[in-house]
């Protein structure tokens, strides 16, 4: 516990006011013992202040001392006119203090709830006429009766420090203690109260902990600190500066213009020059200059520098910054900038390339003779990677190459590879490289040179090219004799006929021969080769064990001079994997691949095939939609593997519940469709169904685990539906979700009745959107006014429906049939570009009336929303978006409030604001003011109607508008009809109103009209 000496001025309250002296302790204890709201504070005259409750609250709640002068508060004059003051109530239950009051034999007559609470007690009630020792430990006890006994002895007041530790954990209060007297000046009991401080003493050790490591880097770092006080124009050092310029300790503290004398002359307007912009707001500066060493001689060195402190008119008051030696690395760098130059010039000129890489490749040095060559500037090449201007073919031949280097077997590697030029051709180049290692012997990045041999290496492959091309063709290539009797064949040949050369030389083509093509087919070659002298198509051979194999085929007749037919020359490329790929795609088209079962293409087939059939056989064709229930958790928990098991299962239970001439389809996923065909009446469904189901409820066991699933299915029945295939697979995929929604594990027969009251419900839908685009829909607007002033504070854009035959309809006859639809977005949009358009044109009209505009929940939450209302913004730059509010259900708002709040958060950034609508009909309100960045609350209509016949609407509206003021947020009243709710609501503390009382909502020319007329009468 530490005692504070008490002040030696007397502050006790003279009987009309307090001296500025006294402190928030004496203030309060004034205020409560005489019951006061307000009193004065100094003498009587012009410099009288006055001291109310709430000023006080707020000091206290600032966080102010309890031992703060009233002098240090920003007062009201004694004579300013005020509005009517809390009492003493306001500072028992608004301070964050613990209060009492007791009398002189110590038992408490006056607690707050915060006492109470600290004493375990519920309320103020449960401590009264009570004493310290029925509430604390008999030693605190017996401490707190003596400290008031010396209060009251002593008749001033007593203020301490006490450390609590609960648990462990030390916790701070200022206490203090006062004597209460009579009016005749008897003691008569003592007034206390306690703050914690614990965050304050925490602050101050921390204070004093950053002092002295701030006092410790100043005294060890390794560079010179100097701090400049603008108002005395000095300058202090920390010795590292001293050391630096071999200066004694005389020097740690000295006139700014000392320093600027030890710069060097030609420096000096330099530096000047910079400090100054800096002093002007130019910020940090770095400068690097010469000062003067105590020897004589003189040091280059780097000086950062910048304002930290600023007066109330921000004026730089304190510079602080640091010096470091840097002549060692000046004198280092004009010795390497001369070397460079050397070698920049044997670099520039010669005509191989020379090069530099990273340990990855990328080019990090290339001189001029690459542009020469590659066409590529050196500043576009660098950075790249050096196998980015290979030839594709030779990207894989580099790393091969170059693979001694990186295993380190040799310290350097040649090859020949192809370099692409800018203009897309391509240079032979001889590489040569070596590996750059550093001290340890690690690879640390390669050069090296390029050499263009491109004229050489074009040469040899001529050579190579007329050597190889029969052996290493692709096709396989076979020459004969007029007689078809084989003379050559190439390598690919072999490979593909499991022949070889020697097997085949002097056979006649006939041994290849499958069997599988008619003599005609031959005969038809041969006399095509003999008319045009070529023959192209696809054949059927058979390989020398026997299997067959497809190939495309090209033979061309060689004649001499003569005209006369020498040899034959056939080139054929293997087709087989492609003909079984046809084939296979052919069943892939028409077939699910999982499942091999029919997919919706071949379906479409067997429908129009079963509608057929039922017409012909005066029957009835099931066509069923069915999804597989608690699929999804198998997929996610056992894997698509799993899942893929299960559907192989299910598709065979399908199966197997049909009979000849029925059809079972995958459609995807887990949803299958089925056709049963020749059914005698509707009744058969039950039957074939309820089996079905139960078939697919059977367990299923895979991977050694036993897995269950049901299923629900949608059926239509044809030619009853009526409809063509599409629509009838529709219709039993609504009947689905229908037997989804009744509990699963069913089948639900399709309704054509609920269908036609769904497509009315869509075609309603269909009606609004058709009157946005015919122009039907306009925007209305309904003033709001100050009930104080009569003054219009804003706007609110209301959707209307100008229809051509039943007139103006109100948005609750026509907003609810595109609630939760896509349309409820874009005729959002429409509103919103609607309203600010006409915002734009009021402020271009000289009114700058701010706007709201009603939000929907799913237009709100819907990921363009902000960036749409960024595009109109920016469509209306004359518009301050600080105009535009945005008025969003509670019940909205109580949704996904997190979210909400963040795009609320995005919103306000641009300068829009929200206010919450139809407030207090949500169960979520306090929430909702806590976590929404809202600026504004409506009293719903509801409330305000009844308020002045209703009590239990009355006390909504209250606590209404006590939360508002509690939270900081402006309050409308909506739906006011009368001059009787105006002042009902004016004494209650809202002024803004809006309802049929103030004006009827009125089209956008009248709305302007009205203002005009309102702006001349007010």
């Amino acid at each position: 516990m530490k005692n504070k000496p008490t002040p030696t001025a007397d502050c006790r309250p003279a009987e009309s006011h307090l001296s500025p002296e006294c402190t928030l302790f004496d203030a309060l204890s004034c205020l409560i013992t005489r019951g006061l709201g307000a009193i004065p504070v100094g003498e009587p005259g012009e410099q009288q202040k006055i001291l109310d409750a709430s000023t006080l609250v707020k000091a206290w709640q600032a966080g102010l001392p309890g031992e703060t002068p009233l002098s240090a508060l920003t007062l009201e004059p004694a004579d300013a006119a005020r509005p009517e003051v809390p009492g003493a109530e306001t500072l028992i239950n608004g301070l964050p203090l613990l209060l009492w009051l007791k009398d002189r034999q110590g038992r408490f007559l006056l607690v707050n709830q915060s006492f109470a609470e600290s004493c375990g007690q519920a309320s103020p009630q449960a401590v009264l006429g009570k004493t310290d020792l029925d509430l604390w430990p008999r030693e605190k006890a017996e401490l707190y009766r003596t400290q008031d006994a010396e209060v009251m002895d002593s008749g001033r007041p007593r203020t301490l420090i006490e450390e609590i530790n609960d648990k462990g954990t030390p916790t701070w209060f200022e206490t203090y203690k006062a004597p209460v007297r009579s009016r005749d000046g008897r003691i008569l009991g003592t007034l206390g109260f306690a703050c914690d401080i614990s965050e304050r003493m925490r602050q101050e050790a921390a204070s004093r902990h950053d002092q002295a490591q701030l006092a410790y880097v100043l005294a060890t770092i390794g560079e010179g600190v100097w701090d400049r006080d603008l108002l005395t124009d000095r300058v202090t050092h920390n010795p590292r500066w001293c050391e630096l310029l071999g200066l004694d300790e005389s020097y740690l503290a000295h006139p700014s213009a000392d320093l600027l004398a030890l710069v060097h002359p030609d420096d000096r307007s330099r530096v000047s020059r910079v400090i100054d912009t800096c002093l002007c707001g130019g910020g940090a500066y770095c400068c690097e200059y010469r000062i003067r060493h105590a020897n004589g001689h003189y040091l280059w060195v780097r000086d950062r520098g910048d304002v930290v402190e600023l007066d109330e008119h921000g004026q730089p008051l304190r510079m602080v910054g640091s010096i470091a030696d840097i002549t060692h690395a000046r004198e280092t760098a004009e010795a390497l900038q001369e070397s460079q130059t050397r070698y920049q010039q044997v670099f520039n000129n010669v005509r191989e390339v020379i090069f530099q890489t990273d340990i990855f490749g990328n080019w990090e040095l290339l001189n001029p003779a690459w542009t020469d060559i590659s066409g590529f500037t050196v500043d576009e090449s660098l950075g790249r990677n050096f196998g980015d201007f290979l030839h594709p073919d030779d990207r894989a031949h580099k790393y091969s190459a170059f693979k001694p280097i990186i295993a380190r077997t040799l310290p350097h590697c040649s090859a020949t590879l192809r370099l692409q030029c800018r203009d897309g051709s391509y240079r032979w180049m001889d590489i040569f490289i070596r590996a750059q290692l550093n001290e340890a012997g690690e690879i640390i990045g390669t050069s090296g040179t390029l050499n263009d041999v491109t004229a050489r290496v074009a040469a040899e492959d001529y050579l190579r090219l007329t050597a190889s091309v029969f052996r290493h063709a692709h096709e396989s290539i076979i020459i004969t004799d007029p007689s078809a009797c084989i003379l050559e064949v190439n390598d690919s040949f072999c490979a593909l006929t499991g022949y070889t050369r020697d097997e085949v030389i002097g056979q006649n083509t006939r041994i290849l021969r499958s069997g599988m093509h008619e003599p005609a087919f031959y005969e038809h070659i041969w006399a095509e080769l003999l008319e045009t002298g070529t023959w192209q198509g696809e054949t059927w051979n058979r390989k020398k064990n026997g299997e067959l194999y497809a190939q495309l085929g090209n033979i061309s007749a060689v004649r001499n001079e003569a005209g006369q037919t020498t040899h034959y020359v056939g080139l054929f490329t293997d087709i087989t994997d492609i003909k079984e790929s046809q084939r296979h795609l052919e069943h892939l088209a028409y077939h699910d691949a999982l499942t091999q079962l029919p997919n919706r293409s071949l379906l479409a087939d067997r429908m129009q095939m079963a509608l057929a059939q039922a017409e012909r056989n005066h029957t009835l064709a099931a066509v069923a939609y069915l999804d597989l229930d608690g699929f999804k958790p198998v997929n996610d928990n056992l894997g698509h593997d799993a899942g893929d098991l299960l559907l192989v299962e299910i598709a065979r239970r399908l199966q197997a519940s049909t009979r000849a001439g029925d059809t079972v389809a995958r459609l995807g996923g887990d949803e299958f469709a089925l056709i049963y065909n020749g059914l005698e009446h509707s009744d058969e469904c039950e039957q074939v169904f309820a089996r079905l189901l139960a078939s697919i409820a059977e367990p299923v066991t895979i991977e050694g685990m036993e897995l269950r699933v049901t299923a629900s299915i949608g059926v239509t029945l044809c030619p009853l539906d009526g409809s063509d295939p599409e629509t009838l697979l529709s219709h039993a995929d609504r009947a689905m979700y229908l037997a989804k929604q009744a509990g699963r594990n069913c089948f639900h027969l399709f309704n054509p009745e609920r269908d036609r009251a769904l497509r009315a419900h869509r075609d309603a839908q269909i009606r609004v959107e058709t009157a946005l685009c015919d122009g039907e829909l306009e925007l209305h607007y309904q003033p709001k006014m100050d009930a104080r002033s009569n003054h219009l504070t804003g706007v609110e854009a209301l959707i209307r429906w100008k229809h051509p035959q039943l007139g103006l309809r109100l948005p609750g006859e026509f907003l609810p049939m595109v609630s939760e639809s896509r349309f409820e977005v874009e005729l959002g949009n429409w509103v919103l570009a609607t309203a600010v358009a006409q915002l734009d044109s009021w402020c271009q009209a000289g009114f700058s009336t701010p706007m709201s505009v009603n939000i929907s929940a799913r237009h709100l939450l819907h990921p363009d929303f902000v960036a749409e209302l960024k595009s109109v913004l920016k469509a209306h730059p004359g518009v301050d978006a600080g105009l535009l509010q945005f008025e969003v259900l509670e019940t909205a708002a109580l949704g996904d409030v997190k979210r909400i709040a963040a795009i609320m958060a995005e919103c306000n950034s641009l300068g829009v604001s929200f206010a919450i609508d139809d407030f207090g009909i949500g169960f979520g309100a306090v929430n909702s003011l806590r976590s929404l960045p809202v600026r504004s609350i409506k009293i719903d209509r509801s409330f305000i109607h009844n308020m002045l016949n209703d009590d239990d609407d009355l006390a909504t509206v209250q606590s209404v508008i006590g939360l508002a003021t509690a939270f900081h947020r402006e309050v409308i009243a909506e739906g006011v009809e009368t001059s009787s709710h105006c002042q009902a609501l004016l004494k209650l503390g809202c002024h803004q109103v809006q309802g049929h009382g103030i004006a009827y909502p009125m089209t956008a020319a009248r709305m302007q009209a009205w203002m005009q007329e309102h702006a001349r009468r007010h």
